[in-house]
């Protein structure tokens, strides 16, 4: 704001400035004052003194001129240096910080007093690391640490920075959390929840190992020793599978298909009690159904597997075995219908066909695989039927007849029949008893060129082809491969074939094929077999 300054020119001799003597005096010069706006003189009396001094007596000139000042030559004269220096002489302030001037030595001056700008009260920059919360910042702890509480960017210290500060046990500055730093800067190890990739198979965060994580951060499985709760019985961590515990982590019982060491003799993992092997695992002897029979007394009828040679070349098989007629344990070797062709039985000391229990098929098990252990044979008929499944009681005739005692079976018929016991099991006249005729070991009799004629047995002695016809309770026999009648059928136009076959007594309504019948046309098929005890 611009000042009035009053100018006042003291002329030498005149009763000048300062002349206390000369201050009533009337001065020869009159004082010009500005107009009625501008103040008075702060001295009233002088005002008023000179006030009544006439103005025509006033001289013109110079005192006058010298001495009136208004407010434009005031402005005129006087400038904003000349009011800043004269302010600075009269109140003694030095240019300095807060000023609101950039000074030299000054990098800003904002002029107020506010630290946390970007003009600090030192007139600094505001920079990070200079103690001070600038603009921008989160922290500023003047120091350049930057592990501690506030990095040397001026952030705050966080999880996933990239810095490890204190608490954190490391800080990879990734979202990472499969990694060996978790993303709550903790170390990854096993229970952290996490799976670690490549180290870890699960993470349950828990400390039971009997669920799907084990403790050691593996997934449970059959194998690892420790017993998966709900899902494995046991594990032994073996591949053992014959103790307690088997492979598959199931507890070893009885039906499992595997044999238990120094528990069980065998294990078919089937609950049937007739097979061979009992429903306590416990083994058999299996080279006969009369083994199996004398090894298990309650054995049912039924099929089983048999190892004549007791685990010996000969590969095991199945049979059918009657364990009820006569005392039971009866293996059913052969089994042939026949006028199903013109050959007649093969020899049965060869297999022929393979195994049919629905008795559909021709088939025979190799008889020496049995003769060693054998004491009798039984030759049964069933006329035109099948007979599926059916036990000897179920046949229409059967007789049972003793081993030839010789040490091994032979097809030859060498001569004169010899006789054997025979008994009457099903049919006309059961349960007579009495002696019957076979030649040789043959099974059977007839002499065809040497070869035994037909399986079975006659009811009297003979060295020829002769006397076949009566049809008595302790004859029964059908022809063989060897036999010369099986050219009086023809199995293509039944019932006409295999008329020479005889069942025993049967009644001729159930066997008219028994009736010495080459000249008749009433024959009927039989199926015919041979069970070994």
């Amino acid at each position: 704001m611009g000042r009035t300054v009053l100018i006042v020119a003291c002329a030498t001799g005149l009763g000048g400035c300062g002349d206390s003597d000369n201050a009533t005096t009337e001065s020869p010069f009159t004082t010009m004052t500005p107009s009625s706006t501008s103040p008075q003189s702060s001295t009233g009396e002088a005002t008023e003194a000179t006030s009544d001094t006439p103005t025509s007596d006033t001289p013109t000139g110079t005192a006058t001129d010298a001495a009136t000042t208004d407010a434009s030559t005031t402005d005129a004269t006087t400038d904003a240096s000349t009011t800043d220096a004269s302010t600075t002489a009269s109140t003694g302030v030095q240019p300095g910080c807060g000023d609101g001037n950039v000074d030299p030595g000054e990098a800003c001056d904002d002029g107020n007093d506010i630290d946390t700008d970007a003009c600090t009260n030192a007139c600094k920059d505001a920079v990070c690391g200079d103690g001070i919360l600038g603009p921008g910042e989160a922290c500023d702890d003047g120091n350049q640490i930057d592990d501690d509480d506030c990095t040397n960017m001026c952030a705050a210290a966080s999880c996933g920075d990239g810095k490890l500060q204190p608490g954190e046990d490391c800080d990879d500055g990734n979202m990472v959390d499969t990694d060996m730093c978790l993303n709550t800067c903790k170390t990854a190890k096993c229970g952290d929840m996490a799976v670690q990739a490549g180290v870890e198979e699960c993470d349950d965060g828990n400390l039971t190992d009997t669920d799907a994580c084990l403790n050691t951060c593996k997934a449970a499985k059959c194998g690892d020793m420790v017993v998966n709760a709900g899902v494995e019985d046991c594990d032994d961590a073996n591949m053992v599978d014959t103790d307690a515990c088997l492979n598959t982590c199931k507890a070893a019982k009885c039906g499992d298909k595997v044999v238990q060491a120094g528990v069980e003799d065998c294990d078919d993992g089937n609950m049937v009690d007739n097979d061979g092997c009992s429903n306590t695992c416990k083994g058999l002897s299996t080279k006969s159904c009369k083994a199996i029979l004398a090894a298990q007394p309650g054995a049912k009828s039924g099929l089983f597997m048999l190892d004549s040679d007791g685990g010996g070349p000969n590969p095991p098989f199945q049979a059918y075995c009657d364990m009820t007629m006569e005392g039971g344990g009866w293996t059913l070797i052969l089994n042939r219908n026949v006028n199903s062709d013109n050959t007649g039985q093969p020899d049965i000391n060869v297999a022929n066909g393979a195994f049919d229990n629905t008795r559909a098929t021709n088939w025979n098990y190799d008889v020496d695989l049995f003769w060693t252990d054998a004491t009798e044979f039984v030759f049964a008929d069933k006329q035109n039927d099948n007979c599926n499944a059916c036990t000897i009681s179920q046949y229409d005739s059967a007789l049972r007849s003793t081993k030839p005692g010789m040490p091994g079976y032979s097809n030859a018929c060498p001569g004169v029949s010899a006789a054997v016991n025979v008994k009457k099991l099903v049919g006309p006249q059961a349960g007579m008893a009495g002696n019957a005729y076979q030649c040789g070991t043959s099974l059977g009799w007839g002499n065809c060129g040497g070869k035994n004629c037909h399986f079975g047995v006659h009811h009297q002695d003979t060295d020829n082809d002769g006397f076949w016809s009566q049809n008595l309770w302790n004859e029964m026999h059908f022809p063989s491969a060897y036999s010369s009648y099986k050219s009086y059928g023809n199995y293509n136009q039944e019932p006409s074939a295999w008329c020479r076959s005889c069942g025993g007594g049967l009644a001729a309504i159930l066997n008219n094929s028994s009736t010495c019948c080459q000249n008749s046309s009433a024959n009927a098929k039989a199926r015919w077999t041979i069970w070994v005890r």
